[in-house]
């Protein structure tokens, strides 16, 4: 895995998202995809469409906002399937 520590997140420009009750809907322009994301994803995302936070910064939020074994690795494991499918990109 490449080092993410020091880079900043954020989404890409392909992509429009829109809230639907405890969802996320991403559209990826580009492919032409719809992306579905549950709640803990959604804040996931929205931290980045927000923040643009380096990646320690996102696992301590999210880590404070959820509490669980694997958060951090859950997370982790998340922003690298949003890197694979170009819905994020680090910068």
């Amino acid at each position: 895995m490449e080092m993410m520590e020091d880079k900043k997140l954020y989404i890409s420009e392909n992509c429009v998202s829109e809230k639907l009750d405890d969802e996320l809907i991403i559209l990826d322009l580009e492919s032409g995809l719809y992306h579905s994301l549950n709640e803990i994803g959604s804040i996931v995302w929205e931290e980045i469409k927000d923040k643009s936070p380096c990646y320690d910064n996102l696992i301590k939020s999210i880590s404070q906002k959820y509490v669980g074994d694997n958060i951090s690795k859950d997370t982790e494991s998340f922003i690298e399937k949003l890197k694979e499918k170009k819905l994020i990109f680090l910068k």
